[in-house]
């Protein structure tokens, strides 16, 4: 009888106190996910302006394409033609790398906020 009542005892501790460092993190996740909704905000206006940045450049090659296209009469022009449309590609992929960066630093934040969260429980 005397097991019983200690293995009861130990379980109880265990559930005690795995009750207490679920109440102790409750805060600290709601503090995580307030600050990775802010990140999340403050990231937007930057992740906006990329795919501005981006959509105007697609739209600047596409002009740029159908202006060539209609002079491409010499093989000279088709040369001009293609060097414009591969410019219009690294334009439109920095912009594209441009929104994946302020994107993957807005993850690293929330991560980083979750992270520092999950230390200050365990501390």
């Amino acid at each position: 009888m005397a097991l019983m009542d200690t293995l009861k005892g130990w379980f109880g501790k265990a559930k005690e106190q795995g009750s207490e460092l679920a109440e102790k993190a409750q805060p600290l996740m709601e503090k995580a996910k307030e600050q990775g909704a802010e990140l999340a905000e403050k990231a937007q206006p930057y992740v906006e302006k990329t795919k501005d940045f981006a959509q105007d450049a697609v739209e600047k090659a596409g002009a740029r394409i159908d202006e060539m296209r209609d002079k491409a009469s010499s093989s000279d022009t088709a040369s001009t033609a293609q060097s414009a449309v591969e410019d219009a590609k690294e334009t439109v992929a920095d912009a594209v790398g441009a929104a994946q960066d302020a994107v993957d630093d807005a993850s690293d934040a929330v991560d980083s906020a979750a992270e520092e969260a999950k230390d200050k429980l365990e501390g």
